[in-house]
């Protein structure tokens, strides 16, 4: 399989992470993926310059653990029940759920959902630099109301390529320590202590995103967000309809869209005006959030 220039739209499920039973915090996830309505410090692009350390707020995965802020009131519609933080512990045990994609300090990464099918990979693992991922949910799936919700713009950078039994000795040095520890290990750990430098397993992709200071072709990789005040009511993510963008299913199941690229500069006008609908939907472009390590 070759590399190729991708426009993807990827979805994930759409449903929201509640507090554990009682308490006021979410422990790690070992059960199914979900989003997690969160508030962190962070960076946001304002007129091409870098506003930093801000309160921010943003649709985004992080299966680790969370503290809850605050119970939000909630309208009819795609809105949070609750702002939670980011928080690393870990302490707790395998089997856990891994965060992918990883949008969290300066590099956003995605490693593994869904780059394989029936043991091989998919085209997701071959994808060029400067390809486009959109993460995001189908919200009212076949319904006349049905449209992709949009939390993650991902601009592939570099990659290193792995699988499940060398990723110690592909990745560990290569990434940063929280983020081997939050997804890489969780992702693969039944297979941690079978390290095999050259095995035969079929080799995956850990992409690096392109970010506001290292861009592809004046691309960079963002999440939609907005600034925290004090909110009582949350917000919807981005929603992206066909009638919008062309190339987006408003009805999309778990498969991802792809769409093979014939040049950089039709990626580049694609990301130009994906950025501009978020803008216009009142999101900032959030390219770099903390998390809490205890």
């Amino acid at each position: 399989m070759q590399d190729k220039l991708c426009f993807v739209q990827f979805t994930h499920p759409g449903g929201e992470h509640r507090p554990d039973k009682g308490k006021n915090f979410k422990s790690w996830n070992q059960g199914k993926h979900q989003r997690k309505f969160l508030m962190t410090d962070g960076d946001f692009v304002s007129e091409n310059k870098l506003v930093q350390k801000t309160p921010l707020l943003f649709w985004g995965e992080w299966e680790a653990d969370s503290e809850i802020i605050c119970i939000l009131e909630k309208p009819t519609g795609d809105y949070p029940q609750y702002i939670q933080r980011p928080i690393y512990n870990n302490f707790q045990p395998f089997p856990r759920q891994n965060t992918d994609p990883y949008v969290y300090g300066e590099q956003f990464h995605y490693c593994c959902c869904k780059q394989w099918r029936a043991g091989k990979p998919t085209q997701l693992a071959k994808l060029a630099r400067g390809s486009i991922i959109l993460f995001g949910s189908t919200i009212n799936q076949n319904t006349p109301q049905a449209y992709f919700a949009l939390d993650t713009v991902f601009v592939v950078d570099k990659y290193i390529e792995y699988n499940e039994e060398n990723f110690v000795s592909k990745l560990h040095s290569k990434v940063s320590e929280n983020y081997f520890e939050i997804t890489i290990k969780s992702a693969y750990s039944n297979t941690i202590e079978k390290q095999i430098l050259d095995s035969k397993k079929p080799e995956v992709r850990c992409y690096f995103g392109a970010n506001f200071n290292n861009k592809v072709s004046g691309m960079y990789s963002f999440v939609p967000c907005k600034e925290f005040k004090n909110d009582i009511v949350g917000f919807e993510r981005v929603k992206i309809t066909s009638s919008d963008f062309d190339l987006i299913s408003n009805n999309l199941n778990a498969a991802p869209k792809l769409n093979v690229t014939t040049n950089i500069e039709m990626n580049i006008e694609r990301w130009d005006r994906l950025k501009r609908i978020v803008e216009n939907q009142g999101f900032l472009i959030g390219v770099n959030f903390n998390f809490n390590k205890r």
